[in-house]
Order: C-alpha cells, then structure tokens, then sequence
C-alpha cells in the first residue's frame, strides 16, 4: 500500500503564522501553525489524502491492529515552547495507568500522561538556525551566569543568586535550584523582573532572557532557563533529546521525529499545568553537553541518523537529476516526507505517488522495497519491525 498523506496544521500558542506557509507555501491559516502530525497517533490524526479516513482508521480496518511506533512532525516555534522533559517507558507505563485508575480523562488539563509511551525525540533544523535550550548545563556554567548577574544585581536578588551559587557547590546543586526556580518563595515576580532588568547588562544573557520575557513574561521559568545549555542549530543540524532531559524549543522551524506519545511533563514558559513532583521525578539532574547527531551516509542522498531507537530508524533524503534512490529495502511501514522540490515515491508493488513540499506519503511494508526519484529533499521515518 502506498498512500499520499495530509493533515492540517495545529494552532497552539507559541506557533508560527508564517514559518510552515512561508518554507512549504501551505496556505496560512491566520493562526499560529505550529506543528502538522504525520503517524498514527489520535492527537491529530493523519489523513489519507483519496479516502474519508484516517491513516490509523485504514490501517485498522486491514487488520493492522498496531500502530506506528514514530511520530513525524514539522514544527514551526514562533515563540518559546514550555520548559518541559519526557517520561522513560517504565515511567509512561506508570504514570498512564495511575492517573486513569484515578479517573482523569485524557483530555483533562491536569493530566500528565496521554499515552503510555516515553517520548525520545530528535530535532532537525531546517530554517538557517533553530534555537533551543537543550539539557542541564555544568554547574560552572551556570556559576558563571549567575556571578555576572550579581555584580549588577539587587541586594534582594544578589542574596538569592549567593544561596543558588552555594548549592551548586554541592553534588545534587543542580536538581536543588532547578526546584528552588520553580518552588521558593523568594522567586516572586519582582525577583523576576530585577532578574530581567540585570540581564540588560550581561552581554551574554540579555538576548535569551529578553526573548522569555518578551513572550512570557515575569514566569518563573526565566530563571529556569539559565540552567540550560543554549544550543543553536545551523540548517540540517540535529539533536537528540533522551528521556529526562530538560529542554525548550525557542524559534525556528524544524523536523521532529519521536516514538509516538504525547506525554510532556513541563517546567516553566507556560501557562499550562506545571506538576513539579511529577517532573522532578521524570528529568535527570545532570549535566549533559548536547552535541549534534551524527549521521552515516549509505548512498548518494541518503544518509541515516545515529539515534539510539530501536523501534524505527530515521533518514534524510535527496534526489536530483543525477541520482535517483532505487530498490532500498524496506523492513517495515514507513513515511516520506518532502521538504523541498518534488519527489516522487514508488514499491515494488507497483504503486506510486508523488509529493510536494509538505506532502508526506505512508508505504507499508508488505511491499519488499520502494524508490525515490525527483528533485527534491525530505525525510523517511521506518519502522523497524
């Protein structure tokens, strides 16, 4: 089977209204687009593009009881996501079961887990730069940004800023004044603001800490957010984030590819529920430096990203006029999604569909291999079993 795919755009908060139209010339919406889902998942569900059906309801009615184990999305951030970290599977497992054994609907907006699935993901830049915060920073680091602020600080603030330095001494520091950020009563909005107003002197924080407070104002995760690496993409560029590991998408549009849930414990930039007993149990309180993900190039214009899931593989794609992808194999259901260009994708049973920029296609993998010929780029999620 292979099937032309479409979904529509969903409008959070913190969307772009010109990132998707602009790069993919999808029509805008007028409101913020933010992310466009290709999988399975009931969040926003995938539509064959020829049928009155979603593509878990076709699936379905073929007698494929399981769904894909990936979710492919494009997202557009015009405004900082929330702080926020995912579950490892034993914690998604855990957390699904107790909170419907406590009888909170899915949809509620105190729940914390959707889906009993951990939600590892990775990011790809394709604007020029992507910007994230990305994992918890060495506690040098974060001395470091918290010593500049105080030689422009209120006393009030400089006192708060000594305690934190001092905790960062210790081997739990991190974890200590990531729940200070969010807990203590010394973080009020005025610490916030004195926070902001300090920052205007700090070369090296102003334009992070104005863009937060920009968009979200005196919220608490401002603070939070200086115990993060911050990490820039170049176009193309990529970074995993394993289960546990803070991070916030600032700006930029991207490709995400992720085991398919929707489970997000968050910590901050957000109005949504924040469960901060919840969270400090899901996040890992250590330092990481995030590096970009490699990739092994297996032809011309195709290469695989080195991620650590089992349950699909992951790859980037370019066609031209002087190369075509023929006969790759294909061990389980897969999505093509175009970026750019025209390619059109076909199987070894015959069929064949082609696909724009933002058009993604499903083949399954009862078909032995498939091909990629065109001019275009984009992106293959497969399943790997």
């Amino acid at each position: 089977m292979l099937e032309k795919l479409t979904n529509e755009a969903m409008d959070y908060a913190w969307g772009s209204e010109t990132l998707i139209s602009d790069y993919f010339g999808i029509p805008a919406t007028g409101k913020p687009m933010a992310e466009i889902w290709f999988g399975t998942h009931d969040g926003s569900p995938t539509k064959v593009s020829s049928l009155n059906i979603s593509l878990h309801g076709l699936l379905d009615a073929q007698g494929k009881s399981s769904r894909l184990p990936f979710l492919l999305k494009i997202l557009a951030a015009g405004a900082p996501l929330s702080i926020q970290a995912h579950p490892n599977p034993e914690q998604a497992i855990a957390g699904f079961a107790r909170e419907n054994a406590a009888g909170i609907p899915v949809t509620a907006g105190n729940r914390n887990y959707k889906d009993d699935k951990a939600k590892p993901e990775l990011i790809v830049a394709l604007s020029e730069c992507f910007d994230a915060l990305v994992g918890f920073a060495d506690p040098r680091v974060v001395i470091e940004k918290f010593e500049e602020l105080q030689e422009v600080s209120t006393d009030e603030l400089k006192d708060v800023l000594t305690k934190w330095i001092s905790f960062l001494a210790e081997p739990d520091g991190i974890r200590k004044v990531f729940l200070e950020t969010l807990t203590s009563p010394d973080v009020t909005d005025a610490f916030i603001s004195d926070l902001v107003d300090a920052s205007e002197q700090c070369p090296s924080l102003v334009d992070l800490v104005s863009y937060l407070n920009a968009h979200h104002g005196l919220d608490r995760g401002i603070a939070s957010a200086l115990l993060l690496n911050h990490k820039v993409l170049a176009k193309g560029e990529a970074v995993f984030v394993p289960a546990g590991m803070p991070h916030a998408y600032l700006s930029g549009l991207g490709i995400e590819i992720m085991l398919a849930s929707d489970n997000v414990l968050r910590g901050g930039l957000t109005p949504k529920h924040i469960d901060i007993e919840e969270l400090s149990n899901v996040l890992v309180f250590e330092s990481t430096e995030p590096k970009l993900t490699a990739t092994k190039t297996l032809a011309n214009g195709l290469a695989r990203f080195d991620i650590p899931t089992p349950e699909f593989e992951f790859y980037s794609v370019s066609v031209g006029s002087t190369n075509m992808l023929m006969d790759l194999n294909l061990p389980g259901d897969a999505i093509v999604l175009c970026v750019s260009g025209a390619m059109a994708v076909s199987n070894s049973k015959e069929e064949r569909q082609v696909i724009n920029a933002g058009e993604a296609a499903f083949i399954s993998g009862d078909a032995r291999t498939f091909s990629i010929s065109g001019n275009g780029a984009g992106f293959i999620a497969l399943s790997s079993n």
